[in-house]
């Protein structure tokens, strides 16, 4: 399925967009590959092999603009397509507000507005956050000293939401994430060679 994934996102130019070095195109589908892992829905690894196609608050290159949503609606469907959506569009900082019961909502900056979110909705976003930090993470040596305890403490404080997979290879990954290792992790997965340290 993320083959044909694969093929689909490209269609919108993700090949020529980088992301920490990488293709964007290569980091949507691990994204999509780690929420496969985890066991979540289709819709919701679907979303994964999309989740920044319209661009995001901190990756602002975008390779599909909003009014194109339709299009991308059509190929992915329209419950992927309607996370997608709020994942680019949202303050996902938000998302991890202290948010505790129902109704839970999230500003999207960008359109001017707020989202209303049923729980299965929050659960969704928080586990896709979780897979894009953990594949970033995997892929950025040159992390700041204070991302791994930032990242840490914010799946610690939403660890109901997400699934034991999910919240477990957070944790993991984070907690070992050091530059040697990315390095090391990077040059094992053919990213970087021994001559480019």
């Amino acid at each position: 399925m993320l083959e044909h994934l694969q093929r689909d996102v490209r269609k919108f130019g993700t090949d020529a967009i980088m992301h920490f070095g990488r293709p964007l195109t290569v980091h949507l589908i691990e994204t999509g590959r780690w929420l496969e892992k985890w066991g979540s829905s289709l819709a919701l690894v679907t979303a994964g092999a999309f989740h920044s196609i319209y661009g995001k608050e901190e990756f602002r290159l975008s390779a599909v603009s909003l009014e194109r949503r339709p299009e991308v609606r059509q190929i992915i469907g329209k419950e992927a397509e309607a996370l997608v959506y709020l994942f680019c569009t949202a303050d996902r900082g938000a998302l991890f507000s202290g948010q505790t019961a129902a109704p839970y909502s999230v500003p999207l900056p960008s359109v001017a507005t707020r989202a209303s979110l049923d729980e299965a909705t929050f659960a969704a976003l928080l586990e896709l956050e979780a897979a894009n930090i953990v594949d970033s993470a995997l892929h950025q040596p040159d992390a700041p000293p204070t991302a791994e305890p930032f990242w840490l403490a914010r799946f610690e404080s939403v660890k109901t939401w997400l699934s034991d997979s999910a919240y477990e290879t957070a944790r993991h990954v984070l907690s070992n994430w050091s530059a040697d290792r990315v390095r090391e992790r990077m040059r094992m997965e053919g990213w970087s060679r021994d001559d480019q340290r």
